[in-house]
């Protein structure tokens, strides 16, 4: 009934709008690249005041990966949990920038958050590589226009809007059993009305998720599927919109006979563009989103030689936004003025079953919770000379936390009391060209994160060790700025950024007065600092020839925490230093090769930084030639130099990463009708 109660808000509300453009609103610069994320409003990247890297379609394509996470681990500035979502659970998929560690940045897909609800992290599994156009990675806080999470960055996944009627089919198969199957079929009904309908699977054996197995040990299976509906509409010459759906189905094991993760999610969102007057637009977007979630945890025993089940939990989540943006584009100094306001709702109730050793049922327990986000924003862009533009942006947000408790079944019940907190976050940034191939840029700004549903009410027991919630939490804040360079002409772009991040509340862990040292309170008493050097190069050497040169310096560290001894201590999951190298062939015949080189210093998977994960280099190649102008068979090669690597996730476990995976495939792009 939810479900179909939001449906029918959706259609209700027909002046809604996305976030992405209209897919002719990007002919007024020819061969130029647009972005949406920056300023939210359409800017050639080109002049944008902001850091800004853009993936297009053709690279999403050509990748050797198998999902988005993976293509952008290899983006400087970008920081992610070592194992890629094809073989690591759904909560262990984080991801920060500006060395910030965590989950410290903001995903976007079409400008709408796709964060798990309840723990805050991401599945990048829903979000199939051959349904995106373009990717947007803008590096600095942008909590002045979006909110919650954008500390370090933000990452918009932009998807291919419907503009031809064509079947697009990608089969591929490879090591691990793995198999992988894309279709997707596109239908211009006429021109004003354009369908889609696709399906993604994705299934892998995979492999044996520690370095040291036991008997205990399986291979840690991934079994995900996605299935999409679309519609875009065009109303008149200035009225542009869309309704989407999406289900997808999650399933992942932990590497043992008892434990996996699995979720099922539904997502729901609708839009529209609406020109008002010469200059001004009007947008507006709804989404939804309903997940159902269940985890099962087992406790190892002896060295890994057998297991017993622990914990049964499972989540249902769903989340309910909307935004709408009034813009103008001007003449003068002051060129251009936004405004606008979001919402969101996030409610969840979790059921959890422990057990002993010997199988009986120790404790059940339910959980609930609910936030509340709203916030209002506005920009304007300065423009006092053709060389200088000043943008400065501020939002002012109020989120509560209400109704949690805390059930223990036969047992006491918590009731938290409400808390709210207010924050503004303002953003000024700078432009000045030099020369015509040449730019200086610069930003200050502070940003936000609040606390999740999980932080804020959930109790963890891992081992022997257990964390408690605390109601009472509030929101780390940063304050950072950033100054760079670049230079381009058409056969070179050249970056070099410098940044300062300082966060004051971070969230850790304390002991409890009157409980054992094994029992911990998560709490905000801590400071970081993360300064760094991010510089990247895309050099076109000729028509063929592309490299791409990535290297970024990270100096991330806890400068105070309730435990002196995790001061100076490295950020978890942030390698100080990580450089990229990747050269592209393009031949004459459309046959391409793509090879992509990281190397990665060591890092630390906990606080105390006792067990590094160890320094290592990953080489993945990708090539693909056509058989005929409508289908193309490729191959990739992940890790070829099968780099033996693991991730730390405690003093006493640590994980395998990904070994060399071998795949080959066809890819059909097969136009069925042309457009009108």
């Amino acid at each position: 009934m939810r479900r179909l109660f939001v449906l029918s808000c959706i259609f209700l509300m027909s002046s809604l709008h996305a976030e992405e453009p209209s897919p002719d609103a990007t002919k007024a610069k020819l061969d130029e690249t647009i972005v949406v994320t920056a300023t939210r409003s359409e800017r050639a990247v080109s002049e944008l005041p902001v850091s800004t890297t853009v993936i297009s379609e053709k690279q999403l394509e050509t990748a050797p990966a198998t999902f988005i996470d993976d293509v952008l681990r290899t983006v400087p500035g970008v920081h992610m949990a070592m194992a890629g979502s094809a073989s690591s659970i759904t909560t262990g998929q984080r991801v920060s920038m500006h060395g910030l560690g965590g989950t410290r940045a903001l995903v976007l897909l079409d400008g709408i958050p796709i964060h798990d609800p309840y723990f805050g992290t991401v599945q990048w599994q829903k979000v199939p590589l051959d349904s995106l156009r373009q990717v947007e990675i803008v590096r600095g806080g942008a909590a002045s226009l979006f909110g919650n999470f954008a500390l370090g960055g933000t990452i918009n996944l932009l998807t291919r809007p419907v503009s031809d009627s064509l079947i697009r089919l990608d089969v591929a198969g490879g090591s691990s059993s793995t198999q992988r199957a894309a279709l997707t079929v596109d239908h211009v009904v006429n021109e004003k009305v354009g369908l889609r309908v696709s399906h993604n699977r994705f299934n892998s054996d995979g492999y044996y998720r520690v370095p040291n197995r036991g008997p205990v040990d399986i291979l840690g299976w991934n079994d995900t599927w996605t299935t999409s509906a679309r519609a875009d509409i065009h109303l008149s010459d200035r009225t542009y919109g869309f309704i989407k759906s999406n289900l997808s189905k999650i399933d992942v094991s932990q590497g043992t006979p008892v434990a996996y993760d699995k979720r099922d999610i539904f997502d729901l969102s609708a839009g529209m563009h609406r020109a008002l007057g010469a200059n001004a637009l009007l947008s507006t977007t709804i989404f939804y989103q309903d997940q159902d979630e269940e985890s099962v945890s087992g406790t190892i025993i002896g060295q890994r030689e057998s297991e017993f089940l622990s914990q049964v939990s499972t989540i249902p989540t769903s989340m309910l936004g909307a935004s709408v943006e009034w813009s103008t584009q001007r003449t003068g100094a002051i060129s251009f003025l936004s405004i606008g306001v979001d919402v969101q709702r996030i409610e969840t109730k979790e059921h959890r079953l422990s057990f002993s050793r010997a199988g009986a049922l120790t404790q059940e327990g339910q959980l609930t919770g609910s936030q509340q986000f709203a916030g209002i924003f506005g920009q304007a862009s300065w423009r006092p000379s053709d060389r200088f533009e000043i943008l400065a942006s501020a939002r002012l947000d109020h989120y509560r936390n209400y109704d949690g408790s805390d059930l223990i079944v036969n047992g006491q019940q918590t009731y938290y009391d409400e808390a709210s907190s207010t924050q503004f976050d303002p953003r000024v940034s700078f432009r000045y060209a030099l020369a015509k191939s040449t730019a200086i840029r610069g930003a200050a700004y502070r940003a936000f994160k609040a606390p999740t549903l999980r932080d804020l009410y959930r109790s963890n027991v891992t081992g022997t060790s257990v964390l408690l919630g605390n109601a009472f939490l509030e929101p780390e804040t940063l304050i950072g700025a950033e100054v760079g360079i670049e230079w381009g002409n058409e056969r070179a772009h050249v970056e070099l950024n410098v940044y300062r991040s300082d966060i004051e509340g971070l969230l850790s862990r304390a002991g409890v007065a009157g409980q054992p040292p094994n029992v911990q309170r998560n709490l905000n008493l801590g400071k970081s600092r993360s300064q760094g050097i991010e510089a990247m190069a895309d050099l076109r050497l000729s028509q063929q020839w592309g490299v791409n040169l990535g290297y970024t310096y990270a100096d991330s560290v806890i400068v105070e925490d309730p435990n002196p001894a995790l001061v100076g201590k490295l950020i978890p999951e942030v390698a100080p230093h990580i450089g990229t190298l990747g050269v592209r062939f393009s031949g004459r015949d459309a046959t391409t090769v793509n090879l992509r080189y990281r190397v990665l210093s060591h890092s630390y998977g906990e606080a105390a930084n006792l067990v590094a994960s160890p320094a290592h280099r990953i080489l993945d190649v990708s090539a693909s030639r056509p058989i005929r102008s409508w289908i193309d068979a490729y191959a990739t090669l992940e890790n070829a130099l099968d780099e033996n690597y693991y991730y730390v996730l405690s003093p006493t476990a640590s994980r395998s990463g990904q070994p060399r995976t071998f795949s080959l495939g066809v890819r059909m792009n097969m136009p069925t009708r042309n457009r009108g």
